[in-house]
């Protein structure tokens, strides 16, 4: 597995940073993709490109505005997406029909969920399947979606799922000084329906411990920064970027990039090994 380093067949910087800006000019919604934005998905692309021949079949669930699949439109991916669009900013004014506007206009086949988990595309057919800051907001476990990555991956296909870091730098720093590191409370309180924010974060051997679980091969798991591009500037950010390199998991975003091998299968709930995992946090006489 290798962790954090690019090889020569990886996309070129440049190249990337080209898709992304014929999509910033053409997205609708202007300053959404930020410097952070950027600097992150040329991490990503950069690690992915290392395992594709050429550019396939992609399926981006949980896609939102569809940035990111827009993205890989650019680079040559036949794209399909799905999303319920249901955060508040979403449905906003004229919000969703602009959104819905831009994919098509990208080329993107998208399914818009409705109060479901529903993907109308052929199983098995997809080269690609993105997961992008999707699983953290989950109220249940992510089995049920991965098992749904999986059916959709053709063998050998990959699978990139990205997550916010649950101890980045920014929250070890807040929890030495009594602050909280899950969302503000302000957030969650004044939230008009179902939360709709982070319900459970990652650390990075958490995400190769899901991957395995679920039966893919893990081909790379990394950290990569988000935030700090767009909070920092000159010496802050500088500083950052050192204790970066010197403490990679203190960055803001994880990444695994995975491979579904031939013979995989859905992963079933077992009630036996739920009972063991929670056994050491139950009172003896109800394990």
């Amino acid at each position: 597995m290798d962790n954090d380093r690019p090889t020569a067949s990886s996309l070129r910087r440049e190249e990337i940073l080209s898709a992304i800006a014929v999509v910033e000019e053409r997205f609708p919604f202007p300053g959404y993709i930020g410097l952070g934005s950027r600097e992150g998905m040329v991490r990503i692309i950069q690690q992915l490109s290392q395992f594709w021949t050429v550019p396939g079949r992609l399926l981006d669930i949980g896609c939102g505005p569809m940035d990111n699949t827009a993205i890989f439109a650019q680079l040559g991916f036949a794209c399909y997406a799905a999303d319920d669009l249901r955060d508040e900013w979403h449905r906003r004014g004229n919000n969703l029909e602009t959104i819905l506007s831009f994919g098509r206009s990208s080329g993107i086949d998208f399914h818009l969920q409705e109060d479901n988990w529903s993907i109308p595309f052929q199983l098995e057919s997809f080269d690609l399947l993105t997961l992008f800051e999707v699983i953290e907001h989950l109220h249940e476990s992510p089995r049920a979606l991965l098992n749904v990555a999986g059916n959709f991956l053709r063998d050998g296909g990959l699978l990139c799922v990205t997550v916010p870091n649950s101890v980045n730098l920014r929250k070890r720093v807040s929890v030495l000084t009594g602050r909280t590191n899950y969302p503000p409370i302000e957030h969650f309180f004044n939230a008009p329906e179902q939360w709709r924010g982070h319900v459970r974060e990652y650390t990075l051997n958490e995400m190769k411990y899901v991957c395995l679980e679920m039966g893919f091969e893990v081909l790379s798991l990394f950290a990569f920064e988000r935030i700090a591009y767009d909070r920092f500037v000159g010496l802050p950010l500088q500083a950052f970027r050192i204790c970066a390199r010197l403490v990679p998991t203190c960055q803001s975003h994880l990444c695994v990039v995975a491979r579904k091998p031939a013979g995989w299968r859905p992963r079933e709930p077992n009630p036996d090994t739920y009972r063991d995992a929670i056994a050491s946090i139950l009172p003896a006489a109800i394990r």
